[in-house]
């Protein structure tokens, strides 16, 4: 406890320093984008805290598969955690702690358990963790947090579920489901299918491939280095796209949209905010939609389009070019025609690029 003590004071003292630094030295033009750096480190940090206890785990069980696994977890206000390994080995903690407290003492942390039905077991290649409030107690605040960290074999699948902690996935192959009503959801090196929802948090995913679906009602959107087939949507949060390869639908009501290096074909819209994309290779189609901000794209030159652009107004360079170009609306095609290539705004400008 009193080494999280010095780190959070450690880590107010940087950003102290930090802040009277750039209003001091570089200006408060630069204040914004400093602030926004240090908010995504601690962001960060935070979820590293979260998921990586330097506690004593209350209780932790064993145990040996001879196949590719199946996890159903589940808790009902702590963290999920799975990594997966070498082995045939699954390895269960449960960590318990009173309001969040890691130094909570055994005896009322004993006393709060005995208000939830805690299960962890083994049938066949199935590995359960569930910790369930009581009937009787369910009426009744909860001061107990239950978390799970499971370190399993890679070949493994996965039903996971808290009511309000944040869920982490890492180094696995299957399909995975994931769903928390109010905590962030990260995923890493994943190949499979994956179905991702959370009621308030962010959804992160770095180097994951397969058929993925997922979506919050109002956090962020970050995917980098993701292959397949995406559809993400948001509510109200912004989307950033980096390296992705495939088939992508993104959609959010009211945040920006930044795609960049982008393979494949592209369905991105939203309701309120810009949208930036770079795109590498073009797909079979490429469709950018927003209700009130500005689309700026940059696509691979010499292709056969078939163009409809529309804004207050449109700017591009027509080469080779067949149909009716307007101020506000061109609709046409280039080269002979081929990739359907639609950017719509209906309340700014309209910009495409060629490389």
């Amino acid at each position: 406890m009193k080494t999280i003590l010095l780190f959070s004071f450690a880590l107010l003292l940087t950003g102290l320093c930090a802040f009277t630094f750039a209003t001091t030295s570089i200006g408060t033009s630069n204040v914004d984008n400093l602030v926004n750096s240090v908010a995504a480190d601690v962001e960060k940090l935070a979820n590293q805290v979260a998921f990586s206890d330097d506690g004593k785990p209350y209780l932790t069980k064993e145990f040996t598969l001879n196949g590719d696994g199946n996890l159903h977890v589940e808790t009902s206000g702590g963290n999920i955690t799975v990594v997966g390994g070498s082995g045939n080995q699954v390895k269960v903690e449960m960590f318990a702690r009173l309001n969040g407290n890691r130094d909570s003492d055994k005896t009322e942390v004993k006393e709060e358990l005995d208000k939830y039905d805690i299960t962890i077991k083994q049938d066949g290649n199935t590995i359960t963790a569930t910790a369930k409030r009581k009937a009787s107690f369910r009426s009744q605040r909860s001061h107990l947090s239950l978390s799970f960290s499971l370190y399993t074999p890679a070949n493994m699948a996965s039903q996971l579920e808290t009511s309000g902690g944040n869920i982490s996935l890492a180094n696995l192959t299957g399909t995975q489901e994931a769903e928390t009503s109010g905590g962030n959801i990260t995923t890493e090196n994943l190949k499979g299918n994956l179905s991702l929802e959370t009621s308030g948090g962010n959804l992160t995913s770095t180097n994951v491939s397969g058929d993925v679906k997922m979506e919050t009602s109002g956090g962020n959107i970050r995917l980098t280095k993701c292959h397949g087939k995406w559809n993400a949507q948001t509510s109200g949060g912004n989307i950033d796209v980096t390296d992705a390869q495939g088939e992508l639908k993104v959609a959010t009501s009211g945040g920006q949209i930044n795609l960049k290096g982008m393979s494949g074909s592209l369905d991105a819209r939203t309701s309120g905010g810009g949208i930036e994309a770079d795109i590498v290779e073009l797909g079979k189609y490429l469709t950018l939609e927003t209700s009130g901000g500005s689309i700026e794209a940059t696509i691979p030159g010499g292709k056969g389009l078939d163009l409809d652009l529309e804004g207050d107004r449109v700017k591009t360079t027509l080469n080779n070019f067949s149909g009716t170009s307007e101020k506000d609306r061109i609709v046409g095609k280039m080269n002979g025609g081929g990739i359907p290539v639609k950017m719509t705004t209906s309340g700014s400008t309209v910009v495409l690029n060629y490389r």
